[in-house]
C-alpha cells in the first residue's frame, strides 16, 4: 500500500525538512545531519550527489548512495562498487548531502579556459 503518511501535515507546513525529520527514528535522524530535503519546485538534483531515500509510506530508510542516473521519475543509485539500484522518485523523500566544496570565481574561469 503506497499511502503517504505525512502528506496532510506537509501541506500545512513551510519547513518540510524539519517536519519529516521530527517523525523519523533517532538513528535515521543522525544519518541526515549533513543532508537537506529535496523539493522538486525549489531545488535541482544532479548526478554524483550523495542522497538518502526515506520511504513515504513507512518512514524507513530505504537506501543511501550516489546518483548515477536520472530519467523521468526514476533515479539510479550506486550503492557500492558491486551493484546499482533504481527507484521511483514519487515513493520516497529524498535528502541530498550538502557539498562543502566552494570554488572561487578564479578557479571556475581557469577551468573554463582549459576546456576551450
Amino acid at each position: 500500500m503506497n499511502t503517504e503518511i505525512l502528506k496532510d501535515i506537509l501541506e500545512f507546513t513551510d519547513d518540510k525538512q524539519n517536519t519529516i525529520v521530527y517523525f523519523l527514528k533517532p538513528h535515521i535522524q543522525k544519518q541526515l545531519l549533513n543532508y537537506y530535503f529535496y523539493d522538486k519546485s525549489d531545488n535541482d538534483i544532479f548526478i554524483d550527489h550523495h542522497i538518502i531515500l526515506i520511504k513515504k509510506n513507512n518512514l524507513h530508510l530505504e537506501d543511501k548512495g550516489i546518483i548515477i542516473s536520472i530519467s523521468r521519475n526514476k533515479i539510479g543509485l550506486c550503492i557500492n562498487s558491486l551493484y546499482n539500484k533504481y527507484y521511483n522518485m514519487d515513493n520516497y523523500y529524498i535528502f541530498i548531502k550538502n557539498r562543502n566544496k566552494k570554488i572561487s570565481e578564479r578557479e571556475i574561469m581557469e577551468s573554463l579556459l582549459k576546456k576551450l
